[in-house]
């Protein structure tokens, strides 16, 4: 179907009705030429078999550009059709542009997948006009998620709109929000965003840019914020510390603490967080260069615990997009990508002499951004979970063993393709989830 109607392509998939032979090969049926979507829609097709109780065996892949994906928000009808048993499901985050589709059918558990082979492919593009932005306004306040795998029923706000593609947020001790946007920081307080900017950068240098924000840890004494920053050189794209003192919403009275000269080109990236050791952890890196994890004293040195004169610890680290400490055990947790994957490191400090320890690596989708552990009581089942924002249009959550907290056992994708990217993720004091688009900010929170 045309237009802004469901988008719709059947596929027949010939399924074993019993037995440990693997699903047969899907068939495409109308796939046939390039339909153009939006990248909302779900993707629909018959699936033969003798009766419902087979339906509720199998799960189904869904592969974009040989990529695999568990299809989530499965619905099959239990009432058998001329071709089988109607089923839909939600398509996965794609970019704009032309994507190659195909599905196939699986049983068995996680450690023993029993799939058949790939069906016929299926050729889309998704159309760029939805994905730049957010949502609109009215489409938020129609939206109902489905519950998560483990009945969790959620509640979208759309709580403040007209941000300019926001890079970073961090919560006040008071409860306020400071946004960080490309060219200012801007500051979300009681639901309200505020008309005048917290700090300003000169709108006639364009390379100068906010990257991270963070609250000293005494921040009730010291009023004290750090901002990471970049502009451009003749030596090449420079990121600075910058530390502010605030003062009724206004971010004052700079004091440059560090800088480093990004080695080759790119589009700058860094993020910063403070450790359980009072100590600032950044990470730098540009799409053309080795990143590097930096530890930093409060004023901007190294600390004497490290070797050397250097504040890095670590190399090796793409593109920077998110940072966060694990509320279960000292262990930082980096989100970087490259041009193929994102990927979620875990680092951990060594004794005096400091040393960046790898701990744990899990490959991530493409255009994952910010990172928050979940520690909050008002969603018992999400306690201890990391959120993962994603550029594609979800927030990926992250479950971990219970007997291995390093190790990576679920990932469920939340809102996705219902709110437009989302870049930045934090979790509140109130329980909730906000995360920021390209042009709003959201609350996550549950369903009473």
């Amino acid at each position: 179907m045309g237009g802004m109607g469901r988008f719709w392509i059947l596929i027949t998939l010939f399924v074993a009705a019993c037995g440990s032979s693997k699903p047969s090969t899907p068939s495409t049926g109308s796939g046939g030429g390039t339909a153009s979507i939006t990248g909302r829609e779900r993707i629909g097709w018959d699936q033969p078999a003798s009766d419902a109780d087979i339906i509720g065996t199998l799960r189904f892949a869904i592969y974009v550009d040989n990529v695999r994906n568990e299809m989530t928000g499965v619905s099959c009808s239990s009432t058998l059709g001329a071709s089988g048993f109607p089923c839909s499901g939600q398509l996965p985050a794609m970019t704009s542009g032309p994507h190659t589709l195909q599905i196939a059918a699986f049983s068995g558990s996680e450690d023993a997948v029993n799939e058949g082979d790939r069906s016929g492919p299926l050729h889309v593009v998704v159309s760029a006009a939805l994905l730049a932005d957010s949502a609109p306004a009215d489409e938020w306040q129609r939206l109902q998620p489905e519950p998560t795998r483990d009945g969790v029923r959620l509640h979208v706000d759309r709580v403040a709109e007209g941000l300019d593609r926001p890079a970073d947020a961090a919560f006040a001790p008071d409860g306020r929000l400071f946004i960080a946007e490309r060219g200012q920081v801007r500051v979300l307080s009681n639901g309200v965003l505020q008309d005048a900017a917290a700090l300003s950068l000169p709108a006639e240098d364009t390379s100068q840019r906010v990257l991270s924000i963070a609250f000293d840890p005494d921040f009730q004494r010291t009023r004290f914020v750090f901002a990471l920053q970049t502009i451009d050189s003749r030596d090449g794209p420079v990121v600075f510390l910058a530390r502010y003192r605030e003062l009724r919403g206004v971010l004052g009275q700079r004091a440059v603490l560090f800088q480093s000269v990004l080695d080759s080109g790119g589009d700058m990236s860094a993020v910063m967080r403070f450790g359980p050791d009072a100590k600032l952890y950044i990470v730098l890196g540009s799409e053309d260069s080795a990143g590097k994890v930096l530890r930093l004293n409060p004023d901007g040195t190294t600390p004497r615990d490290q070797p050397g004169s250097s504040p890095a610890l670590a190399g090796g680290v793409g593109s920077a997009q998110g940072l966060t400490w694990d509320p279960r055990m000292p262990l930082l947790w980096i989100v970087d990508d490259d041009s193929t994957a994102g990927h979620l490191s875990g680092v951990s400090m060594s004794e005096p002499p400091v040393r960046a320890i790898a701990r744990a690596r899990t490959e991530l989708p493409l255009g994952s951004r910010s990172i928050a552990f979940y520690t909050a009581d008002a969603i018992p089942q999400f306690r201890n979970n990391a959120f993962v924002a994603s550029a594609q249009g979800f927030i990926l959550r992250l479950r971990f063993a219970d007997d291995n907290p390093i190790k990576v056992v679920d990932s469920e994708q939340l809102l996705e393709n219902q709110v437009g990217p989302i870049q930045v993720l934090v979790a509140g004091p109130d329980g909730a989830v906000y995360f920021c688009t390209n042009t709003a900010a959201g609350r996550l929170s549950i369903t009473r």
